[in-house]
C-alpha cells in the first residue's frame, strides 16, 4: 500500500505491542528517516535520559523490593529504620561478640563484646580499652596470712591464684607438731614425752620400761645386764633362768658319753688305727693309691698290695652266662655273619604303612604298591623309581605338538600316534612320554620350550615336564673322565681337548717343527677362488728310490714340462 503520514497510520493497542514492531525515527547524522525496532530503541535511549529527570512514581518496583544498586551507602539510617525491625536472622556473624585468639587494637563500636577463645575471657570495648568483665559473686582477691603454725601464701599470675602452705619454726628444739597429752586440743610445737608412746605388746609396737630381769640402761643405750670375761676356749658352760651365761670350762672326756652301736659318743682309737696330735685318725697301714682287679687284705680287712690280673684268675663261663652287654664289632671276624645268622626283617622290613625304623640303613618295602625306601636317620627316602610307579608312554614331537611313537601301555592309556598328547586323566596318571624333538609344547602338553630328552608326565590332572636336558647339557668336560692315550696324559676331557689344541695345527696356518709325511693316497689340492668347482691338484709319481727336489734360492714362476716342449718358456 502506499506510505501515509504518521497520523494516517491505523493505531496499535498496547497489549499488542512486540519487540519485532518498528519505530519512525529521524537519524540527523544522515539526514534521513529510518526505522528501529521497540527493543532496540528502549534498551538504548534508557541511557540517554539525563539524571534526575524519571520522578520515583514513575518507577514501578516489583512488591516489597528495592534493588540494592539503587541504594546509596548510608542512605538508610536509624530514622528509616522501624523499631524491632532487625531480628536475629539478619545479624551477621560477630556482629555482637567477636570471637577472637587475640584481641584487636580497638573495637568496632563502644559496648562491643569479645571474647578470647583460647582463655574464654570476656572482654568490652568502653572507647578506649577492652575492660574485663567480672562475674558476680566472682572471688577476686585472696589474701595471705603468717599467723600460728601454718603460713599460707599466694601468688596470682594474670586470674589464676597460687596457694602455698609452710610450717613456722619451732621455738626449741626436739619439738614436734602435736596436740595435748591428756585430751583433746589445740595443735602446737612441744617435745614427745612418754605419755605419747602406747604400751608395746607382743603383736604391737610401743613404748617400755627397762627395769632389770637381764637387761639394763647403759646412758642412751640399751645391754645385757650380765658381765663375764670373754673367751673362745669354753666348751662347757653354765647359765642362770634367763638364758645368760655365767661361767666356763674346757671340755673333759667325762663330759662325753661313750659311744654304743646306736648312740654317737666318744671312743678309743684301737688296732689298725691311730691318732695324731692334731686329733685326727688315720689308718695304720698305707700303700701307694692305685686301681687294681686283684688284690691282698689283712685281718682288719685293709688292702696291703695291688696284683696284676692273671689269666688264671678269669673263670670260664657259659655263653648262656652272657646276658646282658653288647659285643664290639672288632670281636666279630669278618665274613663271620652269613644269610643264616640275619634275622628276618633285619636289612629290610614289609608292609602296607611305614613302620618304625631300627637302624640306619634299613630298607622298607611296600608290597602293595611296589616301592622301596630307605632309612637315613629322618625320614623314609624313596629309592629311585620304583617298579609299576610311572610308565614308559612313547615319544612326543614338541615341533608338531604330536605323539611321535607309542608303546603298548602307550596306545592303552588313549596315546595315538601323530595326535596331540591326550588330556591328563586317571586312565594316564603316572605315564610319561619322551620328547623326541624340540620345540614349545602346546596344552595339554606343558606349554614350555621343550629339547630331547626331557620327560612329560602326567600326575591325573595335567601334563608336567621333567627337565632332562638342562641336566645333560650343564654337564662340563672337566666333570667328564679321559683315558691318556698316545701324547695325551690328561684324565678329563677339558684337559685332553687343551693339550690337543697346544698341538694341533690350525686351519689358518702355523709353523711344522718336524717333517710331514703324505701317505700313498693322499694328495695335496689348491681350491679355486674365481671357481670353486676347479682344483689344482698335486701328484707324485710312485717313486722307486728316495728321491730329493730342490726348488733354486730365488724368486719366479715354476716352468712345466709341457710348457718347455712347446716353446712357452
Amino acid at each position: 500500500m502506499a506510505d501515509l503520514r504518521i497520523t494516517e497510520l491505523a493505531a496499535l493497542a498496547g497489549v499488542d505491542l512486540t519487540a519485532g514492531d518498528l519505530l519512525p525515527i529521524a537519524d540527523i547524522s544522515a539526514s534521513e528517516t529510518k526505522k528501529i525496532t521497540v527493543t532496540d530503541f528502549f534498551g538504548n535511549a534508557s541511557t540517554l535520559i539525563a539524571d534526575a529527570t524519571i520522578p520515583s512514581g514513575k518507577i514501578l518496583f516489583a512488591s516489597g523490593t528495592i534493588p540494592g544498586t539503587v541504594l546509596q551507602t548510608g542512605a538508610i539510617s536509624a530514622t528509616e529504620l522501624a523499631a524491632d525491625s532487625v531480628t536475629e536472622v539478619k545479624l551477621a556473624d560477630e556482629s555482637t561478640v567477636n570471637l577472637v585468639t587475640t584481641l584487636p587494637a580497638s573495637g568496632a563500636y563502644i559496648g562491643q563484646l569479645a571474647l578470647d577463645t583460647d582463655d574464654l575471657k570476656v572482654y568490652c570495648w568502653d572507647g578506649s580499652v577492652w575492660q574485663s568483665i567480672k562475674a558476680a559473686g566472682s572471688v577476686n582477691t585472696v589474701l595471705a596470712t603468717g599467723s600460728g603454725v601454718v603460713t599460707v601464701s599466694v601468688t596470682t599470675s594474670g586470674d589464676q591464684v597460687s596457694i602455698a602452705t609452710s610450717l613456722n619454726d619451732t621455738t626449741g628444739a626436739a619439738e614436734f607438731l602435736a596436740g595435748p597429752t591428756g585430751g583433746a586440743g589445740a595443735v602446737s610445737y612441744r617435745p614427745i614425752v612418754g605419755s605419747d608412746l602406747p604400751t608395746a605388746t607382743t603383736s604391737a609396737k610401743g613404748g617400755v620400761i627397762v627395769n632389770g630381769d637381764g637387761l639394763r640402761m647403759d646412758g642412751q643405750t640399751i645391754e645385757v645386764d650380765n658381765d663375764v670375761i670373754a673367751s673362745s676356749n669354753h666348751s662347757v658352760v653354765t647359765y642362770n633362768a634367763k638364758g645368760l651365761i655365767t661361767a666356763g670350762r674346757q671340755l673333759i672326756s667325762n663330759d662325753l658319753p661313750v659311744a654304743t652301736t646306736t648312740t654317737v659318743g666318744g671312743i678309743i682309737v684301737g688296732t689298725g688305727l691311730s691318732v695324731n696330735g692334731a686329733g685326727l685318725v688315720n689308718h695304720a697301714n698305707n700303700v701307694v693309691s692305685a686301681t687294681a682287679a686283684k688284690v691282698t687284705y689283712d685281718a682288719q680287712g685293709h688292702i696291703t698290695e695291688a696284683l696284676t690280673l692273671e689269666e688264671a684268675d678269669i673263670p670260664e663261663l657259659p655263653a648262656s652266662k652272657i646276658t646282658s652287654g653288647t659285643f664290639a664289632t672288632a670281636r666279630i671276624a669278618n665274613d663271620a655273619v652269613n644269610g643264616t645268622k640275619i634275622a628276618d626283617y633285619a636289612i629290610s622290613q614289609f608292609g602296607d604303612t611305614q613302620p618304625t625304623a631300627e637302624h640306619i640303613g634299613q630298607f622298607f618295602f611296600n608290597p602293595l604298591d611296589r616301592k622301596l625306601y630307605l632309612w637315613d636317620g629322618n625320614v623314609w627316602q624313596p629309592v629311585g623309581v620304583s617298579y609299576g610307579e610311572i610308565v614308559f608312554a612313547g615319544t612326543y614331537d614338541a615341533s608338531t605338538n604330536q605323539v611321535a611313537s607309542a608303546t603298548g601301555a602307550g596306545l592303552a592309556a588313549g596315546l595315538t600316534v601323530g595326535a596331540a598328547l591326550p588330556v591328563a586323566s586317571a586312565n594316564n596318571s603316572g605315564f610319561y612320554v619322551v620328547t623326541s624333538q624340540s620345540g614349545v609344547g602346546i596344552a595339554p602338553a606343558p606349554a614350555v620350550q621343550l629339547y630331547p630328552p626331557d620327560l612329560i608326565l602326567s600326575d591325573g590332572t595335567s601334563w608336567s615336564e621333567i627337565d632332562i636336558s638342562t641336566t645333560i647339557t650343564s654337564q662340563t668336560a672337566s666333570q667328564v673322565g679321559f683315558v691318556p692315550t698316545g701324547n695325551i696324559v690328561s684324565t678329563n676331557v677339558q684337559a685332553a681337548l687343551q693339550e690337543l689344541d697346544g698341538d694341533k695345527l690350525a686351519l689358518t696356518g702355523g709353523t711344522l717343527s718336524g717333517e710331514l709325511v703324505l701317505g700313498a693316497t693322499s694328495g695335496l689340492a689348491f681350491e679355486g677362488s674365481t671357481n670353486n668347482d676347479y682344483e689344482t691338484r698335486f701328484a707324485v709319481v710312485d717313486p722307486t728310490a728316495d728321491r730329493t727336489i730342490t726348488f733354486p734360492d730365488e724368486s719366479g714362476t715354476a716352468a712345466l714340462l709341457s710348457d718347455l716342449n712347446d716353446g712357452t718358456y
